[in-house]
């Protein structure tokens, strides 16, 4: 942890919430929630306090590579969003991942040329405001939450964020 924060603090709250995780998978979901995607939270909130429309996803769809135990693989969601599902080295593979491509692939392009997500293959995205944090949660299907991972959000806000190199 780069972080004040306790480790022993930081398990013992990821166990309340995740007592099914194996410590190798509790391990991986806490360093990426303390590091990686703490900053993308940081930067949809700034979006969204700038006034102009921001519009904040998660990709829960999982991967059925090695067994599925990697969940949603870092930087599948590009695979899924340029629909280049078929590549070498892919990791979004299986049955759902067309699928997923398609709706992924064709709400990048709606906002792409429009600057707005919505299409006929999602529900309605709203924009990321504060204190809801409305997120298009990626899935088959894919669905709205209102702060997704809410509870992990709200462990690490209270002490300062660090990521060295970046």
């Amino acid at each position: 942890m780069r972080v004040d924060i306790q480790p022993e603090f930081v398990i013992a709250e990821y166990r309340k919430l995740y007592p099914q995780l194996s410590p190798s998978d509790l391990f991986f979901k806490i360093t990426t929630a303390s590091r990686s995607w703490r900053g993308a939270i940081i930067e949809a909130e700034e979006r969204a306090k700038s006034g102009f429309p921001a519009y904040a996803y998660q990709l829960d769809w999982a991967s059925p590579k090695e067994g599925g135990k990697f969940g949603a693989p870092h930087a599948s969601d590009i695979q899924l969003v340029f629909d280049n599902i078929q590549k070498p080295g892919a990791t979004a593979i299986g049955p759902q991942a067309q699928k997923m491509a398609d709706i992924m692939s064709e709400t990048f392009i709606a906002f792409a040329r429009t600057g707005n997500p919505n299409n006929k293959l999602i529900p309605l995205w709203k924009p990321y405001t504060l204190p809801r944090r409305e997120t298009m949660v990626f899935d088959v299907p894919p669905h709205n939450e209102d702060d997704p991972r809410g509870a992990e959000r709200r462990i690490f806000a209270a002490v300062p964020y660090v990521q060295a190199g970046t």
